[in-house]
Order: structure tokens, then C-alpha cells, then sequence
């Protein structure tokens, strides 16, 4: 079996600088925009802002922080929010922005015509292809999909050189896989660009060949000691394990990323957004400016901790992290993220195999 992929044509834009700074002033407390019933908050008031998330708790509340730092502007802040909840508050609901961890959830939301469309000076400030392709939201962090593996079992040039190369015999019973968020936009992005066929038996021998272990921190723990040789997941988990560790020459398991252009590699943006349903949204549109400019949030994305910047990617162009490394190295397939606004498809089809989380 191979894969075969889809280009996505996009022309290259100039990164802008952020325009102007935050102005801020006056007092206030976190709560403030809940008691407002109409309207933005006039000039010389506090703004606060409630950001709906249900991305790393850690990241938010350091980018947050820093935000207010910089500006005064104050967060609400409701970890673990769902695309099902924003839907029923509807024009009701009191989220100015939403911060996703994976680009299936935002991409929803803009299908569902919930988002304000992003400033356009925003989109510019990240790498082409990593936002919505319709402007609706914005790219402000990204993971990539890896392999990690364990050289006392399996040796670096034994590894699949591909992902479809993962289910064929040599690899029976040697690797791990978890049903996360990240494994069901992949197999929607197989099922966009290889049909429900190929992917179904795909699936099939993973299940077969493979361990599911449930979680993606269990997979990177058990290649880790040794229980398997390889194991599907994001690249992040495994260096937060290496920080808590002391350090990546601590660590027995490395990562690896497949040689070339491939599904293996997929990289899934995280999105930010503002709602339709903020009375904050040039507020909220400025927050969106600094997260994704060089010196705002992705300078903190690129530099700080494992336990604040989680090892995610920066997003802007030649912004590189001091843990990751570089995004462009990546040999990630391009593709449309909005296309995961409808992931029933692979949902289905997992369930249908009993390979979802559920």
C-alpha cells in the first residue's frame, strides 16, 4: 500500500510586523465582560477577554500571562471547552476567542459560521497553509505526527521509511498507537486523499500488527522502557518527558521522522479564533495579532520551558523552537485544514473498527 497526496497551491506572503501596541488602562477585575449584557467595554475601561481552550492548560495561561503583561488586557480563561458547548450558547455565549488544540475543533467552528473572519495582517505572520484557508481562523502553534523508537530494540535503519510501510510484516507486534484527537485527523486526511477503502484496511493493520495503549503519554513511556520498539505520536510528548527527565541525553527512546513527504509527518496546526458572539472583537483581533507575531507569542512558544511552551512548534516564518527545532524541516504533506471540519467520517470508521477513544 501507498499513499498518495494532495497539493494545495498558495502563494507565499510577506511576514508583517505587528502594527501598534495594546493600549490598556483603568482597573477592573477578571469577571467585568460577564456583567456587560450589551455592547464593548468603552474606552478607559479594563478589558478583559474569555478565552474558551481545550488546549495544554500550561501554554494558555503562559501566553495569557504574558499577554497581560505586555498590555493589562485580563483573561477569563475555561479550559476543556468543546465545539458542543460554543454551539449551544450560541449568540448567548460569553467567548470572545477559542484556542484549539487541534485544527478539527476550530475548523468546525468556522464551518458552523461562528467566527469573526481573522485580520488579514494576522494571516500574514504565519507560514502559508497552516490556517484556514478562508481566513476564518489562524495558526498559532503545531505539532507534527512522529514515530518514536526505543535503539536497544530496533535500529534506526530497520525503521519504516514510510507510514503505510508500518503495518507490512517486519513491524508485526513491534509498535504502540493511541485513538487521540491527532490519530483521528490523520486518518480523516487518508480518508480525503485515499478513500474510505484504502484506510479501512490501513486501519486494519494497525490494529492487527499494533498495541493500542490508550493514551499518547502511555505510548512515548512504553517505547521508552523498552515494552515496545516504536510507537505512533506526537512529537511534543516525548521532549515534556525529557524535560522532566533532565534533559534529551536521558531519555533511551528517540524520535524519528519518517524521510520523506508523508502522512507519518502530518502536522496539525492549533487555531485561534474570535466568535461571532464577542463584544470585544477588535480586542480580541489585537490578542490574535500579538500570539502570532514573531515578538508576541511566538517568541514565547520558541523559548520558553517544555512546561509553558509544551515543545510545540512557533508558527511564524523563521521563528525556530529552542527545543523542537524548525517546523520546516517537517516533510508534512500539504492540505487544507478546514477540510477537518467533518471528521464523522474517520470517527465512524474508528468506531466501526472499535479503534476510537469513546
Amino acid at each position: 500500500m501507498s499513499f498518495r497526496y494532495i497539493s494545495r497551491a498558495g502563494a507565499l506572503v510577506a511576514t508583517l510586523a505587528l502594527a501598534g501596541a495594546v493600549a490598556a488602562c483603568g482597573g477592573g477585575s477578571p469577571g467585568d465582560n460577564q456583567a456587560e449584557s450589551s455592547g464593548p467595554q468603552e474606552a478607559g475601561e479594563q478589558t478583559t477577554l474569555t478565552v474558551y481552550t481545550d488546549q495544554h492548560a500550561d501554554l494558555i495561561k503562559g501566553l495569557t500571562e504574558e499577554y497581560t503583561k505586555k498590555t493589562g488586557v485580563k483573561f477569563n480563561i475555561q479550559n476543556d471547552a468543546s465545539v458542543g458547548q460554543i454551539q449551544a450558547e450560541g449568540a448567548a455565549s460569553k467567548a470572545d476567542v477559542f484556542l484549539s488544540e487541534d485544527p478539527a475543533p476550530v475548523a468546525e467552528l468556522g464551518a458552523a459560521e461562528l467566527l469573526v473572519p481573522v485580520e488579514q495582517s494576522t494571516l500574514d505572520q504565519v507560514r502559508p497553509g497552516l490556517s484556514s484557508g478562508k481566513g476564518l481562523w489562524v495558526a498559532y502553534a503545531a505539532r507534527s505526527r512522529v514515530l518514536f523508537y526505543n535503539p536497544d530494540e530496533i535500529a534506526e535503519d530497520q525503521l519504516p521509511k514510510k507510514l503505510a510501510d508500518i503495518i507490512t510484516p517486519p513491524y508485526q507486534g513491534k509498535f504502540a498507537w493511541a485513538p487521540s484527537g491527532a490519530f483521528v485527523a490523520t486518518t480523516q486526511y487518508l480518508i480525503s486523499t485515499e478513500g474510505e477503502p484504502a484506510t479501512r484496511a490501513f486501519l486494519e493493520g494497525i490494529k492487527a500488527n499494533g498495541v493500542n495503549e490508550k493514551k499518547n503519554g502511555n505510548v512515548r513511556d512504553t517505547v521508552e522502557a523498552g515494552k515496545h520498539a516504536m510507537g505512533l505520536s506526537n512529537h511534543y510528548y516525548w521532549w515534556v518527558l525529557a524535560n522532566q527527565k533532565g534533559g534529551a541525553d536521558k531519555l533511551t527512546s528517540k524520535i524519528y521522522h519518517f524521510p520523506e513527504v508523508d502522512p507519518g509527518n502530518l502536522i496539525l496546526s492549533s487555531g485561534a479564533a474570535v466568535l461571532k458572539s464577542s463584544k470585544n472583537v477588535e480586542q480580541a483581533q489585537q490578542f490574535l495579532a500579538w500570539l502570532t507575531s514573531k515578538d508576541g507569542g511566538q517568541n514565547l512558544i520558541a523559548t520558553g520551558p517544555a512546561d509553558v511552551s509544551e515543545a510545540q512548534y512557533p508558527v511564524a516564518p523563521g521563528v525556530v523552537s529552542s527545543i523542537a527545532g524548525d517546523l520546516a524541516e517537517v516533510q508534512s504533506p500539504p492540505f487544507d485544514m478546514d477540510q477537518l471540519a467533518n471528521s464523522a467520517q474517520a470517527e465512524d470508521l474508528l468506531k466501526q473498527l472499535d479503534m476510537s477513544s469513546g
